[in-house]
């Protein structure tokens, strides 16, 4: 069963993979799209299937093979639990589908690159969720950094923290590279550059036992350097960042994914602000979830690369290895381009 790849300009018809929480933010950015049609949704959960499907007027399916019986879909977002995600972007792929994935895209860089190398002998496209990219904070100091607001590049620090796992994510005791950081290697690199030498260092814990808290020091092949600090914590609501870029001019703080982002000169007592529109769309904590995806059907529709790809999914993973290699090891690992 093969599907035909939408023609450059046609609008897509697409299904999502997963009606968990996630799934309905994609099924949402889909069905707000002018360049694509929500065609299905797939869950073994009758309930969960039933709801997504009722709420966008679409047909719902039980089992991947149904969903791609249809051979007039031709994307297709997985919002699926972590571990499921190799199978299921495998078998959309060769099905002929793009594909849209959440973060991580597989649980280790040997599934990663599975997936990466299938989608380019079937040509099609694919796309991870790395959707901090799109919230206002990161965005705004994405484009200040580029047009050279705080001269060279010196120096990035993020910190992060997110509330504890549940007990069958934790089982993996280094889960947080995989489940979280790989958010921020992305980031990092989205600032930075490639990134080629890691060095870990986490709080005392017994062995076995989940990594809670953990600082990674980062070299860049530019030059520059980089510090995440990152931890869990119990009956966090969610997800709280803070990120510094530091250049020759100045610097850029980011105060979490949707807040302002502040520079600061020469004179630290003067300082320039960039608010977000909390009455515009991008104010909410999941509106970069719903744009990345909007993105990825803009790129797709029109017979273009994503702007975070399969690859950079991959390269997330490469550096969540090589944490995991320098927490053992008690050394810096090197990474190879």
């Amino acid at each position: 069963m093969t599907h035909g790849v939408a023609k450059p300009g046609a609008r897509l018809r697409m299904a999502v993979i997963g009606c968990g929480p996630m799934g309905g933010w994609h099924a949402r950015a889909i069905a707000s799209s002018e360049l694509a049609s929500l065609a299905a949704v797939c869950d073994p959960d009758g309930a969960r299937r039933t709801a997504a499907a009722e709420c966008f007027g679409v047909p719902a399916y039980e089992t991947l093979r149904q969903l791609l019986a249809d051979e007039s879909i031709d994307s297709v977002t997985i919002a699926t639990p972590d571990h499921l995600h190799v199978d299921v972007a495998l078998a959309a792929i060769e099905a002929g589908c793009h594909v849209f994935c959440e973060k991580p895209l597989a649980t280790d860089i040997v599934e990663a690159e599975r997936i990466v190398r299938a989608a380019a002998e079937q040509n099609v496209h694919l796309a991870v969720d790395y959707n901090r990219r799109f919230a206002f904070g990161y965005r705004t100091a994405k484009g200040l950094l580029d047009e050279g607001k705080i001269g060279r590049l010196r120096y990035g620090l993020l910190r992060v923290s997110d509330r504890t796992p549940r007990p069958e994510v934790a089982r993996n005791p280094f889960v947080i590279f995989t489940t979280l950081l790989t958010h921020h290697f992305d980031l990092m690199r989205y600032y930075g550059g490639e990134i080629c030498r890691l060095h870990a260092i986490s709080a005392e814990r017994s062995p076995g036992a989940l990594v809670r808290n953990v600082v990674l020091s980062l070299q860049f092949r530019s030059g520059s350097i980089g510090t995440i600090v990152a931890d869990y914590r119990d009956n966090l609501a969610r997800t709280s960042e803070w990120m510094e870029l530091g250049g020759d001019l100045g610097s850029l703080a980011v105060e979490d994914i949707t807040r302002r982002v502040i520079f600061s000169g020469a004179d630290p007592d003067r300082r320039e602000t960039y608010e977000p529109d909390l009455f515009g769309a991008g104010g909410a904590f999941y509106d970069s979830v719903l744009e990345q995806v909007r993105v990825f059907i803009e790129h797709v529709a029109r017979g273009q690369k994503p702007p975070v790809t399969g690859e950079d999914g991959w390269r997330g993973l490469q550096w969540a290895a090589a944490a995991v290699e320098s927490l053992r090891s008690g050394q810096a690992v090197e990474i190879t381009p």
